[in-house]
C-alpha cells in the first residue's frame, strides 16, 4: 500500500470509529485501537480497526475518590503503554501477530475537556454546551508507519468533527499521546 493512500484509508478508518463513538454517546472509557491494513484479504484497499485488550479498570483508576474530578486519560495511555511495551511486549507482539494484516498505526479515542479560549468561543458562538472545567470534547489520535499523526476532534454538540493530519502544531500539543502512540506502534512491528 502505497503511504498516501495509507493515509487516506487511516483518515476514513479514523473517521468511521468517531462517527461510532458518537452513535455510543458520551461518558465512555477511552480505547487504544490498533489500525491494521487488510489489503491482503480483500479487493480494495482496507483497514480493519482493533481495540487493544485493555482491562477498562485502567481508566477507572483516574477517578479522584470523593469528587467529579478525574485525572486526564493520556495519564493512562502512559501506564498502558509503559506496560505494553516493557512486561506485555511479548503480549503484545503475539496480539499484533493475530491479526489479519501488518498493524499500520496506533490510535487513542478519548473524552475530555478543552480548557482554550478558542474552544470556549467556538462552543458559545455555536450554543454549545460549556463545563465549568472546560469544553467537553471527543478525540481520537493516531500515529502511522508514515511518521504521520493525526486527530479528529468533536465538540460536544457539534455535527462536524474537525480533522487534521501530519499537522506539526497539532502533533506539538497533542504532546505524550503522539509520544506515546508512537512507542505503542513501534512495539507493535517489532
Amino acid at each position: 500500500m502505497q503511504p498516501e493512500h495509507r493515509g487516506t484509508l487511516v483518515v476514513k478508518a479514523l473517521t468511521a470509529v468517531e462517527a461510532l463513538a458518537e452513535t455510543r454517546g458520551w461518558g465512555n472509557f477511552p480505547e487504544v485501537l490498533a489500525l491494521i491494513d487488510a489489503t491482503a484479504h480483500t479487493n480494495v484497499g482496507s483497514v480493519d480497526v482493533e481495540e487493544l485488550p485493555i482491562d477498562e479498570d485502567v481508566w477507572r483508576l483516574l477517578a479522584v475518590p470523593g469528587s467529579r474530578i478525574t485525572l486526564p486519560y493520556w495519564i493512562g495511555l502512559e501506564a498502558v503503554t509503559d506496560t505494553l511495551t516493557t512486561v506485555r511486549a511479548p503480549q503484545l507482539r503475539d496480539w499484533t501477530r493475530a491479526q489479519i494484516g501488518p498493524v499500520i498505526a496506533m490510535a487513542f479515542l478519548a473524552e475530555g475537556f478543552d480548557t482554550s479560549d478558542a474552544a470556549h468561543r467556538t462552543a458559545t458562538a455555536r450554543g454549545l454546551p460549556v463545563d465549568p472545567d472546560g469544553v467537553p470534547v471527543r478525540a481520537i489520535s493516531a500515529y502511522d508507519i508514515d511518521g504521520r499523526f493525526y486527530q479528529l476532534l468533536r465538540l460536544r454538540g457539534a455535527q462536524t468533527v474537525h480533522t487534521t493530519a501530519d499537522d506539526p502544531h497539532v502533533r506539538a500539543s497533542a504532546g505524550s499521546i503522539a509520544v506515546n502512540l508512537r512507542r505503542l506502534l513501534t512495539a507493535a512491528r517489532t
